[in-house]
């Protein structure tokens, strides 16, 4: 087989359309058509007396949820019980620089207005009471 054969084989694979036919009346057989007769086809056949929705339903059973359920609480509270330390002190610390920021900001504009005002006013800095 020569490398151009291989190539336009692959190609017809890829190009390959295919139909699937859900619900197909028992013992029903799709045939591929004869030019691609010669590629193997899986095929699945789905027996119609037991629908696979009535079959759920029919299999659930409160008491497992229910303890599915609890299991999955139980699990939800070690997991929280082993992050939940790490994420507090993380989020404190983000927390406590913005704090530690705003304060910063906020003195230094209250610094700078304070000086604007002293010399708006050109008042000294010596005690008002002091006499001279």
């Amino acid at each position: 087989m020569s490398s151009d054969d291989i190539v336009s084989r692959a190609d017809s694979l890829m190009r390959r359309r295919r139909s699937f036919v859900a619900g197909a009346a028992p013992g029903f057989i799709a045939l591929e058509p004869p030019e691609e007769a010669d590629i193997p086809v899986l095929t699945e056949e789905v027996m119609p007396e037991m629908p696979a929705a009535s079959m759920s339903r029919q299999r659930f059973d409160e008491t497992m949820a229910a303890q599915l359920a609890s299991e999955f609480a139980h699990a939800l509270e070690r997991r929280l019980a082993t992050e939940l330390p790490s994420m507090v002190e993380a989020s404190l610390a983000v927390l406590e620089a913005d704090l530690r920021r705003g304060i910063l900001d906020t003195a230094d504009a209250a610094i700078k207005d304070f000086l604007a005002r002293r010399e708006q006013l050109r008042l000294p800095l010596d005690e008002p009471n002091k006499a001279g």
